[in-house]
Order: C-alpha cells, then structure tokens, then sequence
C-alpha cells in the first residue's frame, strides 16, 4: 500500500490538498454562520450569507487568476457576503455587518497564516534529522498528518477568535455608524496591505525556486508568526474600547430617561394638586353655590336656575379624571394617555383598576404606565395607515399576592425581537428604546417579569405586553 502511495504520490497528495482545501472551505463558512449568528436575526439569515461566503471562496479557488484579480476577488467575498446578510436580515444595520464580514476575512486568514508560519518551522525541524531526510515513507506520512494538522488548528485557532471577539462585542443590537466604523477598523487597514505584500514574497520565492534563481526553501521567520499572533490583539482591544464607550452612552441615555421620568412624575403630582385645589376651592364655594339655588328657585327663575346647575355640572366634570382606577397618580396617568389618543383619533379603552392591599409604589406603576403606554401610542401611530381603528387596551388582574398588567394594541407588522427579548427600537436617534428596559428593571424589583406575545385575531396583528408584579 505504501509502496504504492509512493508511486503515485503526485497524483494522491494533489487530490488529498484539494480535498483538505474543500472541507476547510466549508467549515470556515460555518464559522462564518457561527460568526454573524447573534448578530441577526434567526439561523436561516446567517446560513444564507455563510452560503454565499462558501461559494464565492470555492469559485475563487478553483479560477486561477493575477494577483490583482485576487484581490478585487477579496474584495467582492467580503461585498457579496455584506449584501447577503443585510437583505435577509431585514436590512438592519448595514454598517455593522460591514466591519462583520471585514474582521471574520481577517480573523480568517491570520488564522492559517499562522499555521502557515509554523509549518516552515515544523518543516526545518523536521529537515535536521538523518531519518527523516532518508526515509521517503516519513515525508509521505509527514505531508498527509501536517496538512491535516495545519487546517484543523487553523480552523480551532478561528473558532476560538470568533468566541473571544463575541464575548467581547456585548452590544450587538447597537446600531454602528460611519464613524464608529472608520474608528474600529483604523488599526487593522494595514492587515490589508500586509496580506498581499506577504503573498508577494511567497510567490517570488517559489518563482525564484523554480528558475533556478533560489536554492534555499522560504525560510520559517519567527517576526511573521509573531506578527499573525499579535494582529489579534488590535482587533479585540478595538471591540472592547468600543464596548465600554457604549456602555457609557447607555448609562448616560438611562440617566437622561430616568430623568424625564422623574419630571413626568413631578408634573403628574403638580396636576393632583392643582385637581385637590379645585376641589378644595369648589367645596369652599358650595355655601354660596347653594344659596344661589335656593335664591332662584323661590323667585321661579326656572331658566337661570337650570343654566346655573349646568355651568355647576360642567365644573364638576373638569375635577374628574378621564379615567378613575382608584389612585390618584395612576387616573391622572391614565387620563393624559386618553386625551393623547384622543387627538391621535386611537381607540383607548382601560379597565385598569390599582391593586388595594398589594406594597406597590405609585409612583413605580407611574413608570410602568407612561412607558408602557407612550409605546403603544407609538406603534399605533405607525399602523394608522395599516389597520382600520388603532386601539389600544390596558386592563389588569390581581391574583392573590400578584398584579398582572395586560396592555395590547394593534400593529401593522411582527417587530423583530434582540438577544434579550425586547422588540428593536424603529427609531435610529440614540437614546431610544428604554421603554420596556425599565418596565422590565421595575418588573424585576418586585420579583416580576415581563411577557412579549404577538397574536392574530379578526384579521389583524396585536402586540400584548405583559407585566407581573409582586406586592
């Protein structure tokens, strides 16, 4: 068997390359998937753009073209792959995917460029003893087990890259801008001029070797291994300045909104007392009031008299809150949100009631209330142009030691969920989409939780918060 081998080597060790380069091909663009999947949304988007990334790479390996045509190649994998994962990912986020499919390509080819290194090493090490140089069966089995080798390693190198760079890269819902994308790619440009210069000496050295010009194989050179090794490190330094920065901007986005939350609950107290000094105002008045009457019904003023009940009626009716839930801040709430709808011609119907007996903070329904609702006006707003009658529906239940807040309103199309089960925010100004962060930290404080469902009734699309709380 080795015998023979031997004698076709040439003709083994071709299809033996091919078939290493195949399946490395393939299993690279499953790191690719593997790479892009918490990125985007579903498995399938990632398959998609891993798929083409394969094709493209196998299409490439089996044209044999210049140099230049090599590198527009390059360039287009890493154009064809961005395209692919941002249309089936709903086109969210173009320029993320951009510096996604940009760093696996390099990640990519650092990882088999160091294995490249070391096998110049294995190589020499290899060449210094006597029975190997002699042994035609050492060098036969030494290229089938290294090459094996090589891809193997170069693919556990690649994977382990991928895991370090994903933990690193925590806030992958985050919209990437231009800029950012400039920043976080500034050190590894040069990867790009470096790869082709080191592809240059390698492909000058084999033309060397085969005219004759050159001796001595390309010699192993400890600075190129270390170089692949280290051009890690940029990477991963890069992600995670990039990371605290915008861990910064969300603590200040969640300071600015506890802020606005802050002033929202002031305003909502100013309006009860500005309601308690009507009412005082109105029952300090009742005397005269009553007077009033009694004055125009024993003069028969029959006419006058029903004006001045009217005008009494009206008052009264300016001291109720639109709609009562037995708690002053939460019908003051309740009542703003109403009149919103109102002039945005939404449906609202409450059937809210304030759980008696239950330890739960007004002021933290408050929040709950505003954020939950200000999203459903939101969402309705959008589906206007969709739906026949955007509504909205908030009712509640108390079920021993637990409250349940039900909030639905009509949407136009499913909103896409993140990694933490929030729907993204359709707004691309920073400092959105903490709504339901802070149902959700609110939920938590009272050993709660939030549920997301999406339903069809009728026809038409709901989106149904679900808020659980503990007194």
């Amino acid at each position: 068997m080795m015998a023979y081998l031997i004698d076709h080597f040439a003709v083994y060790a071709n299809g033996y390359s091919q078939f290493l380069i195949e399946l490395y091909l393939l299993l690279v663009a499953m790191l690719f998937a593997c790479w892009l999947g918490p990125f985007m949304v579903g498995k399938r988007t990632a398959i998609m753009a891993a798929f083409v990334y394969y094709l493209l790479q196998t299409i490439n390996n089996h044209t044999g073209t210049s140099k230049a045509w090599d590198r527009l190649i390059a360039l287009g994998i890493i154009l064809f792959s961005f395209l692919t994962a941002w249309l089936s990912d709903h086109r969210k986020n173009p320029v993320q995917k951009i510096f996604l499919c940009v760093v696996f390509r390099l990640i990519s080819w650092l990882s088999i460029e160091i294995f490249t290194e070391i096998g110049f090493f294995e190589r020499d090490m290899l060449l210094r003893f006597e029975w190997y140089r002699s042994s035609v069966e050492a060098i036969v089995i030494e290229f089938f087990v290294w090459n094996f080798l090589q891809y193997g390693m170069a693919l556990l190198i690649l994977y382990v890259a991928i895991r370090i760079l994903q933990r690193a890269y925590r806030c992958k819902s985050d919209e990437m801008t231009w800029r950012e994308l400039v920043v976080l790619l500034m050190p590894v440009w040069t990867l790009f001029f470096v790869k082709p210069i080191m592809s240059s000496y390698f492909l000058l050295w084999m033309e060397g070797m085969k005219n004759g010009s050159i001796q001595e194989n390309i010699p192993a050179n400890p600075y190129r291994m270390l170089f692949s090794i280290f051009s890690y490190f940029p990477i991963l330094i890069e992600i995670t300045l990039y990371q605290k920065l915008r861990e910064k901007q969300e603590e200040e986005f969640a300071r600015k909104s506890l802020e606005n939350q802050i002033r929202d609950t002031h305003r909502h107290v100013d309006q009860i007392e500005e309601l308690y000094e009507k009412m005082r105002a109105m029952r300090h008045d009742l005397g005269n009031h009553l007077m009033v009457i009694e004055g125009l019904a024993k003069n028969g003023d029959v006419e006058e008299l029903a004006a001045y009940i009217d005008e009494l009626k009206d008052r009264s009716m300016e001291l109720k809150p639109k709609v009562r839930s037995g708690n002053a801040v939460t019908d003051v709430v309740l009542s703003e949100i109403s009149g919103r709808c109102e002039k945005e011609h939404i449906s609202f119907e409450s059937r809210f009631s304030y759980p008696e007996g239950l330890a739960i903070n007004p002021f933290d329904m408050s929040v709950i209330l505003t954020n939950a609702l200000q999203n459903a006006i939101e969402a309705s707003k959008v589906a206007t142009t969709h739906v026949n009658i955007p509504k909205i529906t908030i009712m509640s239940v108390v079920r021993e030691r637990f409250f349940i807040i039900n909030v639905r309103n009509k949407i136009a199309n499913r909103p896409v969920l993140n990694e933490e089960g929030l729907p993204d925010t359709t707004k691309q100004e920073a400092g959105h989409g903490y709504g339901l962060k802070n149902i959700r930290s609110i939920a938590q404080k009272y050993r709660g939780e939030i549920e997301i469902r999406q339903e069809e009734a009728n026809g038409e699309l709901y989106f149904i918060l679900n808020i659980m709380l503990m007194g």
